[in-house]
Formats: structure tokens, C-alpha cells, sequence
């Protein structure tokens, strides 16, 4: 374990003041995905600076170069009137830290923990509120190409977490027409259902990566599929994810 003023993986947090809402994340993943989003933008896609220029298909963010420490980064979190908390990734189960974040948010801050996880380790559920499940791909074979993967453990805590009544558990995939195509997205969407049809599911659109040549979904394609897929999960929306023009719930702004 890293002593108290050893960096650790945080390298990003914002704050959104008129609801309240912290976000940090976290560098390290334990997958390997082909169309993971940090090959294109590291920091949080709400920013002013960085809303749009994820639709620059020559750009591509550098890799973060600061990283916290356990000490500062309960500084920061202390003096922020946080109502609401989101730990996104890469995947912030890899932090060593992190039950500790969690434990001082809990005592602390009387907040809401939500978790963003790729399911490959089991979270900490006595320390969240809520669990935003990411499920990449049902079929086996499908699911080791895109991340290098086995999904065997991922579904079985995906069915675990969904036993647990304090949890409050969403999931979210990634439409990508010719990949994770529209009869993969039904098996994801069967998987849910068969654990528990009121999971909410957001699909979202793929948006492309250096080194990958899948199209974007057209809002029409992910709009159908959304449809579809709500006959057996009604909980379902979509993000069209199209050049930025969808409006901003609240105003983010960054703190580190």
C-alpha cells in the first residue's frame, strides 16, 4: 500500500456547484479496450475546453501528468460541498486507495457514491450508493476481442450487485454499428432482463478512436435500437453523442 503522501491514480476531479456533483477519476484499467474512450480524451467531456474537440477527429489529449495524493486529495474533497459523487475511470477499482476515499466521503460528507465499473472486480457495496455497471458484450469470444478479456466474472458480479437492495444499479454499452451491432445489443439488453427487466440501460453511441475504423451510429439507427430494446428493458435511453449540441444539465467546471 502507497504511504499517505504517495500519488496515487486520481488525476482529474470537477465540480459541478449549482447541483452539487464531484467527479473524480481515475488512471489504470484492468481491461484492454479496443475503443476506450481515454485513447481520445482523458479529462471530463463536460468541460468547456473539451466538449468539442472530441469531435476533432486530429485530436488526441495527452496522457495525464500530475496525479494526487491520498492527503491532498481529501483536502480538496473536504472543502467542497459535495451532494453527489462520481468515481469514473479507466476503472477506479484498481486504486489501492480507494475504500479509504470512500470511507471519508461516507463519514465526512453524508453523500452520494456512485460508481462507474467495468465489473471485473467486485466493488465495495457497503461503501456506495449507487453502481453504474458498463457491459461491453455477452457473446464470450466477442467480448475477449474487444477488451482481451474473459467476461465470466463480470456477469456473475453484475448478478451478485443486483441481489443487493441497497444498490441502486444502472448499466450503460456502446453501440458500434458492425461490432457491437444492434442483435449484441439485444443479447446485452436478454442478460438484464433475465436478471431483473428494471435495470435501467443507457446505450450510448460510439465515438471513434485513434487506431479504429468503426463509423458512428446515426441518430436514427440508435433511436430504433433504443426502441427495441426498451420492449424487454422499458428503463432504456440513448446518448447520440452528436458534435456536443445536446445541452448541459449543469455547468462543470474543473479542480484539478
Amino acid at each position: 500500500m502507497p504511504a499517505k503522501t504517495d500519488r496515487i491514480s486520481l488525476y482529474h476531479i470537477t465540480w459541478g456547484e449549482q447541483l452539487g456533483i464531484c467527479t473524480l477519476y481515475f488512471w489504470g484499467c484492468n481491461l484492454r479496450c479496443r475503443i476506450c474512450l481515454l485513447k481520445k480524451e482523458v479529462f471530463d467531456c463536460h468541460l468547456p475546453e473539451t466538449r468539442l474537440r472530441i469531435y476533432d477527429p486530429s485530436f488526441v489529449s495527452p496522457r495525464p501528468r500530475e496525479f494526487l495524493t491520498l492527503e491532498r486529495t481529501l483536502e480538496i474533497l473536504d472543502r467542497l460541498p459535495i451532494k453527489r459523487v462520481f468515481l469514473m475511470g479507466a476503472e477506479p477499482l484498481c486504486e489501492p486507495f480507494l475504500p479509504q476515499i470512500l470511507e471519508f466521503l461516507r463519514r465526512e460528507k453524508s453523500c452520494v457514491i456512485s460508481l462507474l465499473t467495468n465489473g471485473k472486480l467486485m466493488p465495495p457495496a457497503r461503501l456506495l450508493d449507487q453502481v453504474i455497471f458498463s457491459i461491453k458484450a455477452i457473446t464470450p469470444s466477442l467480448h475477449r476481442n474487444y477488451t482481451g478479456f474473459s467476461n465470466r466474472s463480470i456477469l456473475k458480479h453484475f448478478r451478485e450487485l443486483a441481489g443487493l437492495t441497497r444498490i441502486k444499479l444502472h448499466t450503460e454499452t456502446v453501440f458500434i454499428p458492425d461490432y457491437v451491432d444492434e442483435a449484441e445489443i439485444m443479447n446485452i439488453a436478454a442478460f438484464i432482463a433475465s436478471v431483473d427487466p428494471d435495470i435501467p440501460l443507457r446505450i450510448d453511441a460510439y465515438l471513434p478512436v485513434p487506431g479504429q475504423t468503426w463509423r458512428v451510429p446515426e441518430i436514427g439507427e440508435i433511436e430504433e435500437l433504443k426502441d427495441k430494446v426498451s420492449k424487454i428493458l422499458p428503463q432504456t435511453t440513448c446518448f447520440h453523442g452528436k458534435q456536443g449540441d445536446e445541452p448541459l444539465v449543469y455547468e462543470v467546471k474543473r479542480i484539478f
